[in-house]
């Protein structure tokens, strides 16, 4: 008999077990390496990245770039000796300027005196710093620079308030308490703090390991390495590396307050069994990939044919007419550009001008801008933009199979809500022009992610639930909160809430779920907090309801279809795009087949529900019956829910009800092949009319060539900023100062920045005086005219313009006319 401790002698039994025993020990030191080098990445890439100087100086124009930080002036003036922009204080008056790091600052104040002090008097000026003395000034009619020493301790890093205290008096015809006059006021740190880059590098680098350490021991596979990768990208691109002191101070204190919780996770997570261990292993099968690399392929197809008459040229043209698609275009390549300089994109300077502009204000999108960085910077940001397109396609239709598989549809089901959901109605609507919103895979991924560990309980599902979120708002903002409130419906009704024990002992695996998704949206979410700090971010009333679904929005024909497209414009002419919700006629039909088939199943009633909730949030704030208007939770949510009052098109809530009457569609072909023969040509029949359904055609695409007028812009000298009217608020005016390469008094996005309503509406009213002061005053130099729109909005605009002494024609082409303004741009 052979000896058991002869391993001579073992047997192929033993042969195996020792070679999985040494699978066992080889696989968790390679992760370990494989941790280390990650971990070691991350601390080259951040000191890397960060190691750059900061921004130590801040000029403010007063009466042009002091939007949103002056208080106690007067209306902005412009000096008629030299141009500049002013503005009168009153008896007290404040503007409110961040520091530029922790140490002393040298504050300049471009003042002068009423002329009616003489020349050899003065006007004293108290100036207080964060309402504490610093110094009285002798303030002299001749404009001059008064220069004072703010010592380190009495500056605050976030915000200093610089007050102005004078006594007042009254110029003859003017009612105006007058002190003195503001031209600009300029804070300056005196010495670099170099020490900063640094520490942020080394926090940023703690934080990915304590957040690494973390998850592995919640047992989530190799999927921590692309939550701490993403983690990484998202630290570094948001204010990390924003070039102002203030606001790298507050990423750094995130960043420091995000790691302890990761530590407190770590200890308080129990190590089940070693971080490996806890993961679902199974072997390789080939048999396996099949249907998903079918479901991939048939995708690809139908989205290149799809968009295929959209984009002649993918490289030089995108799909839908000239709007928000050249907005996202634009932020592809800004992104990359402000990478390249390892400067934050948060922040836009030449946009706004001279202000500049949060970006915050609008949609970061980073799980576009951001992941599709790489090819942005090999192939430009219009082919990253279709194949970004693309994508989106094939992966919402192949997660939506996928999630239909694992409720218990068969492969037929499976394929047939993957299409309906991915190439429907609502999908091809904003393909055409908002590409945040066409991030739909990975709210169908968290889906897939959450009912995974509703069945298995596993950690790895519930990390994926929480990637899945935090990709879903990296998309965009709509579906941060509303997607949370999808997945608390869905797990009320789909767990088994009488089996306490399970519930005890999923509790630590479900803590990775918010655990990732804090990890990667509060880096994101800080600009947007940021920027939108005290602000009211409800939008106006109309725009909700005019941003609404109808009920009978669900039942109307695609007015985009290639068949019968035009007979259902003409039947509904008043559908604006927010209107375009139907998930099609085969779709429901198939549905409703799939509520009945599994009327006692909990998966049905809970695709029903969520189903009905969405559909009543999609209608927006009232639903009108005849003469009488019924109110709807989304009137709620718009008066007293902080997060969810931000949200103007309550009818992309339908995208919820898509998801829903696929999965219900995919559970009525289940057991196909069991189906009498009728039944079976009739279940064919209407995955034929899913398919047909989807057959979307539009006439839109839109070149991203630059056009003449800014190629001429480009040729000029000096840097003087634009205006492009009338539509000055819109997308192309963006994404075309990537050619003119010159500064733009507009932008545009969700919300305009803080003070420039005011001069947004002036500005909009050119060729009138008050139009052409205020462009004046905010030193713009060229101001192009769209004729077409303009003729349509202010006739007689070319006489108005022919009366304004600044203003000269210098330019013409086949579309714009350009006036430059001859005077008045301050130095």
């Amino acid at each position: 008999m052979a000896s058991a401790t002869d391993p001579s002698r073992a047997g192929p039994d033993a042969a195996g077990t020792d070679d999985a025993a040494a699978v066992r020990y080889v696989l968790p030191r390679f992760h370990l390496i494989l941790d280390a080098m990650i971990v070691i990445a991350v601390a080259i890439t951040s000191f890397v990245f960060l190691n750059r100087p900061l921004e130590l100086r801040r000029l403010v124009i007063i009466g042009a770039s002091d939007r949103g930080i002056a208080t106690g002036f007067h209306g902005a003036e412009i000096s008629q000796a030299d141009g500049r922009p002013f503005r009168w204080t009153t008896a007290e008056a404040t503007v409110r300027l961040p520091a530029h790091g922790v140490t002393d600052h040298l504050l300049m104040l471009r003042l002068a005196a009423p002329t009616g002090v003489s020349a050899s008097s003065f006007q004293p000026v108290v100036v207080d710093l964060n309402r504490t003395h610093l110094a009285t000034l002798p303030v002299l009619p001749a404009p001059r620079v008064y220069r004072l020493l703010a010592p380190r301790h009495r500056m605050a890093i976030a915000g200093n308030d610089i007050t102005l205290r004078t006594a007042t008096t009254r110029v003859p015809g003017d009612q105006r308490d007058l002190g003195v006059v503001a031209f600009a006021v300029t804070c300056a740190a005196l010495n670099e703090t170099a020490w900063l880059p640094p520490v942020q590098a080394a926090a940023v680098t703690g934080a990915a390991w304590a957040l690494l350490i973390a998850l592995r021991s919640s047992g989530i596979g190799a999927l921590r390495w692309i939550v701490v990768a993403l983690f990484t990208l998202i630290s570094l691109s948001m204010r990390h590396s924003d070039l102002r002191f203030a606001h790298r101070w507050e990423a750094l204190l995130l960043t420091l307050g995000l790691a302890t919780v990761f530590a407190l996770f770590l200890l308080t997570t129990a190590r089940r069994n070693g971080s490996e261990a806890s993961v679902e292993r199974s072997t390789f099968n080939a048999h396996l990939l099949a249907f998903p690399l079918i479901i991939t392929g048939v995708a690809t197809l139908l989205a290149v044919l799809l968009l295929a008459p959209l984009t002649p040229d993918p490289a030089r043209f995108i799909p839908g007419p000239p709007g928000d698609n050249l907005e996202y275009v634009w932020k592809l390549q800004w992104f990359a550009d402000a990478l390249a300089r390892r400067q934050s994109p948060t922040f836009v300077p030449h946009l706004f001008y001279p202000t500049g502009y949060e970006l915050a204000y609008s949609e970061l999108t980073p799980a576009h801008t951001l992941l599709g960085l790489p090819l942005t910077l090999l192939a430009g940001p219009t082919l990253t933009y279709n194949v970004l397109l693309v994508v989106s396609f094939v992966l919402t239709t192949l997660l939506t199979a996928l999630l239909a598989e694992r409720l218990g549809a068969g492969r037929l089901g499976a394929c047939v809500a993957g299409i309906g959901v991915g190439f429907c109605l609502w999908r091809y609507q904003h393909t055409l022009g908002q590409m945040n919103m066409i991030g739909t895979q990975w709210v169908v991924l968290a889906l897939y992610g959450l009912e995974g560990f509703i069945r298995r309980r596993s950690a790895f599902d519930a990390a994926l639930t929480g990637t899945g979120v935090a990709l879903a708002a990296w998309s965009s903002w709509y579906y941060g909160p509303t997607l949370w409130l999808i997945m608390a419906l869905w797990l009320v009704m789909r767990w088994s809430w009488k089996e306490t024990r399970a519930l005890r002992t999923a509790g630590p695996a479900a803590l990775a779920a918010p655990l990732v998704a804090l990890a990667l949206i509060a880096p994101y979410a800080q600009p947007t907090i940021q920027a939108l700090r005290g602000g009211d971010t409800r939008h106006e009333y109309a725009s909700l309801l005019s941003l609404s679904a109808r009920p009978l929005d669900y039942l109307t024909p695609s007015r985009y279809h290639a068949i019968w497209g035009a007979w259902s414009a003409q039947t509904a002419p008043d559908t604006a795009g927010a209107q375009l919700v139907a998930p099609g006629f085969a779709l429901l039909a198939l549905a409703g087949v799939g509520a009945w088939r599994w009327r006692r199943s909990p998966i049905m009633w809970t695709l029903l529900i969520i189903a009905g909730v969405c559909f009543v949030m999609s209608l927006g704030p009232e639903l009108h019956l005849g003469d009488r208007t019924i109110p709807l939770p989304a009137l709620l949510a718009y008066e007293y829910i902080p997060v969810l009052r931000s949200i103007r098109a309550w009818s992309r809530m339908a995208f919820y009800v898509q998801i829903c009457v696929g999965l219900l569609a995919s559970l009525s072909l289940t057991g196909f092949a069991q189906l009498p023969r009728g039944w079976q040509a009739v279940g064919l029949m209407m995955v034929c009319g899913v398919l047909l359904e989807t057959l979307h055609l539009t006439p839109w695409s839109t070149s991203t060539l630059p056009r003449p007028v800014d190629r001429w812009l480009a040729d000029r000298p000096g840097s003087g900023a634009t205006l492009q009217v009338p539509d000055s608020f819109s997308g192309p005016v963006e994404y075309y100062t990537l050619f003119s390469q010159r500064p733009s008094l507009t932008g545009y996005g969700t919300f305009q920045p803080a003070g420039a309503t005011v001069d947004m509406a002036r500005m909009r009213e050119f060729p009138f005086p008050h139009a052409v002061t205020t462009i004046q005053r905010l030193g713009g130099e060229y101001v192009l005219v769209r004729r077409s729109a303009m003729d349509r909005e202010w006739p007689g605009w070319r006489e108005r313009a022919a009366q304004r002494p600044e203003l000269v024609q210098v330019y013409e082409d086949a579309e714009f006319t350009v006036y430059r303004i001859v005077t008045g741009s301050h130095p």
